[in-house]
C-alpha cells in the first residue's frame, strides 16, 4: 500500500492586527499549539512573530488609524514615507472639517507635496499608487461630489439607533451620560462701531481684539450636574491671578490657547472623573456604575482606549454631525455665550471711563469671573433640551416651556430675553454706543468659527512631517498685561463688606437670601481677620524673644550672636495695626 503524502498546509498571510493578537496573547502565557490551530499557521511563523513583536508593536502604535492594520500583512513602509505621512495627514485634517475628498484630489495634493518637500525620485500618482495609499491608512471609500449633505444625515440616524443601543445595553440613565465640547471665546473683543464720543462712527486708535480663549463645556443629560468649566489661556501665570488662591473654573495654558490631547486628558482624569464621583455619591447611584462621556471627533481628543477609568468610558460621535445632533452644539455653548456678553456689555455701560480705557483694564481674571457666571445661568432644562435630537426621550419638560438664548435668526420677530436685555443695555449707553443691529449680531457670533485646535495648512503639515517636535510650541511662565494686582487689607475689606451690605439692604432688588449670604461673607471674614491677628501675636512674642537671645549672646560673644528673624507680614501688621 503506497504511503500517504500529507496534503500542504495552505498558505496563509496573516494581516498586522492578527499578529497583534497574537503577540499579546502569547504575553499572557496562551501556548504555541492553540495558537497554530485557531490561525491555521506553522510554528515557525508563531516564532518569528515574536521575534519581530517589538516591532510590530511600534508600527500599531504609530498607524494613524485601526483600519489600515486589518489589511496590512507587512511592515514594509512607502518609498516616499514623509509624502505618505503628509499627505495622510492632510486627508484625516480635511475629512475632520467635513471636506469632500475624491481620488484625484489625492493625487494633485500629492504631487504639490512631492514638489513642495524637493522629494528625489519621480512618482506618477497613478491609480495603483492611490489603491495602495487607501489599503495603507484603511481608505474604504472616498466621498463623491453632491452626496455628503444627506450622507451626514444618514449617519446621523444610523448613530442614533446605535446610541439607544448604547444606553440600553450599558443600563445607563440621563445622571450618568454626559457631553462636552469646545468652543473659542474672544473675551476682550468690543463690536465694531464702538466709539468714544463725538459724533465719530468708529474711534481711529479702535481695532477688533483677537484676544481668545477656549472653553471646555460639559453638562449631563439629566441636566443637573454641570462640570467646572474648563478655560484654557495662553499663559500659565498671568499676572492678573497674583493673589488669588481659588478660580471658578479649571484653568490650563496653552501657547496659543488651544486644546491639545494632553489638556484634554488631564481634565479627564482629573476634572471630569472626579467631578462625576462625586456627584454619583449625592443621587445615591453607586459609584462604580458605568458612566458614558460623548465627544466629537475633534482632532485635539485622545483614542478612547485612553479615556477610560473604571466604568468610565467614552464614545465618539461620526465625522461631521456635530452641528446636527452633538448636545452641547444645540444651543448651550450660544447660551454661554449670549450671557457671558450680556454682562461684559453690563460691565462696559456701567464703568466710569471711555470704552478704551475699559478695554484696557478689563483682564483675564474678570473674564474668567464673568464666563463662569454665564455657564451658572445656563439652566438644566436648557442642558436637558439640548438632546432632544440624540435622545428624544430623556425631555421631561414641555417642549414650549423653555427657550434657547441666541441671536435671532433672518430678523425674525421674536428674540430671546437676554438679546432683548442687550439691546437696552446698548440703547442705554450715552453715546459711548451706535450701533445698528446688524452690527449688533454680527458681535455677537463674531467668534463662532474659531478654531479650538492647531488648524494644520500645507506648510503646518510639511514642517510637522519634517520635524515632528515643532506640533507641540513650548508654553510661556508669565504675560505681560501690565496688570497691577493691589493687595487688599483686612481693614479695607471689612470697610469694603459694611458699604455693600448697608447697600443691599435698602434696595428691592436684594432678597434676604442674598442679603445674608453677605453677612455670612462678612462674619467668615472677621474670624479670619482674628485668627491672622493671633498668628502676627505669636510671631512677635518669638521676635523679641529673638532679639533678647541675640542681645544677649553678644555680650558674650559677638561670634556667637544670632541674626534677627524676619519681620512679620505685612498684611499680619496690617492686622494688628488696626485691632
Amino acid at each position: 500500500m503506497p504511503k500517504q503524502v500529507p496534503s500542504k498546509r495552505k498558505r496563509i498571510v496573516l494581516t498586522l492586527k492578527q499578529k497583534m493578537e497574537i503577540c499579546k496573547r502569547l504575553e499572557n502565557g496562551e501556548s504555541r499549539a492553540v495558537l497554530m490551530e485557531e490561525f491555521n499557521v506553522g510554528s515557525s511563523t508563531i516564532y518569528d512573530i515574536k521575534a519581530q513583536s517589538q516591532k510590530i508593536k511600534e508600527f500599531y502604535v504609530k498607524s494613524e488609524s485601526d483600519k489600515s492594520v486589518e489589511k496590512r500583512h507587512t511592515l514594509h513602509t512607502p518609498k516616499m514615507e514623509a509624502l505618505d505621512l503628509a499627505l495622510y495627514e492632510w486627508f484625516s485634517l480635511k475629512r475632520s472639517e467635513g471636506s469632500c475628498i475624491t481620488g484625484p484630489m489625492l493625487q494633485e495634493k500629492a504631487r504639490e507635496f512631492h514638489k513642495r518637500m524637493n522629494i528625489e525620485g519621480q512618482c506618477s500618482f497613478s491609480s495603483g499608487w492611490l489603491t495602495r495609499f487607501k489599503v495603507r491608512h484603511g481608505i474604504r471609500k472616498l466621498d463623491l461630489s453632491g452626496e455628503q449633505k444627506s450622507a451626514d444625515f444618514e449617519v446621523a440616524v444610523s448613530f442614533h439607533d446605535m446610541f439607544s443601543e448604547l444606553v440600553a445595553e450599558n443600563g445607563l440613565t440621563p445622571e450618568q451620560v454626559y457631553n462636552a465640547d469646545e468652543t473659542g471665546l474672544m473675551w476682550k473683543c468690543l463690536p465694531n462701531s464702538t466709539f468714544t464720543g463725538g459724533n465719530e462712527k468708529v474711534a481711529p486708535e479702535l481695532k477688533l481684539n483677537k484676544e481668545r480663549i477656549t472653553l471646555l463645556v460639559c453638562a449631563n443629560a439629566s441636566g443637573n450636574h454641570k462640570i467646572k468649566l474648563c478655560v484654557i489661556g495662553k499663559f500659565a501665570k498671568p499676572r492678573c491671578f497674583e493673589g488669588i488662591t481659588n478660580l471658578p473654573v479649571d484653568y490650563r495654558a496653552q501657547s496659543n490657547s488651544w486644546m491639545d490631547a494632553d489638556i484634554f486628558a488631564t481634565w479627564f482624569q482629573y476634572s471630569f472623573v472626579p467631578s462625576v464621583k462625586e456627584n454619583l455619591r449625592k443621587k445615591g447611584i453607586p459609584e462604580n456604575s458605568k458612566v458614558l462621556l460623548l465627544l466629537d471627533n475633534c482632532r485635539a481628543h485622545p483614542p478612547a482606549e485612553e479615556l477610560v477609568n473604571g466604568n468610565i468610558f467614552v464614545c465618539y460621535l461620526p465625522a461631521s454631525v456635530t452641528s446636527l445632533i452633538q448636545p452641547m452644539n444645540q444651543g448651550v455653548i450660544q447660551n454661554v455665550k449670549m450671557f457671558y456678553r450680556r454682562d461684559f456689555m453690563r460691565k462696559m455701560t456701567n464703568f466710569d471711563g471711555t470704552i478704551l480705557d475699559f478695554q484696557e483694564k478689563y483682564n483675564l481674571k474678570d473674564a474668567i469671573y464673568t464666563v463662569s457666571c454665564a455657564w451658572d445661568s445656563v439652566r438644566s432644562e436648557t442642558l436637558q433640551k439640548c438632546w432632544r435630537k440624540l435622545w428624544p426621550a430623556v425631555i421631561s419638560v414641555e417642549p414650549s416651556s423653555v427657550g434657547f438664548e441666541g441671536v435671532p435668526i433672518n430678523n425674525a420677530a421674536s428674540s430671546s430675553r437676554v438679546y432683548d436685555e442687550i439691546c437696552d443695555l446698548v440703547d442705554s449707553a450715552n453715546g459711548k454706543m451706535d450701533l445698528s443691529r446688524d452690527e449688533l449680531n454680527d458681535w455677537l457670533t463674531v467668534d463662532e468659527a474659531i478654531p479650538v485646535t492647531h488648524t494644520l495648512n500645507t506648510e503646518d503639515i510639511i514642517e510637522a512631517v519634517v520635524d515632528r517636535g515643532k506640533m507641540n510650541v513650548a508654553e510661556e511662565e508669565d504675560s505681560d498685561d501690565g496688570c497691577e494686582v493691589e493687595k487688599i487689607s483686612w481693614q479695607r475689606a471689612t470697610a469694603a463688606f459694611e458699604t455693600v451690605i448697608a447697600f443691599a439692604e435698602q434696595q428691592p432688588f436684594f432678597t434676604s437670601q442674598h442679603v445674608m449670604q453677605l453677612y455670612i461673607m462678612h462674619n467668615l471674614t472677621l474670624h479670619e481677620r482674628l485668627r491672622a491677628l493671633k498668628q502676627a501675636g505669636i510671631r512677635s512674642f518669638f521676635k523679641k524673644a529673638a532679639h533678647k537671645f541675640a542681645s544677649t549672646a553678644s555680650s558674650t560673644s559677638t561670634s556667637d550672636s544670632v541674626p534677627a528673624t524676619s519681620s512679620s507680614d505685612p498684611d499680619d501688621l496690617d492686622a494688628m495695626s488696626t485691632q
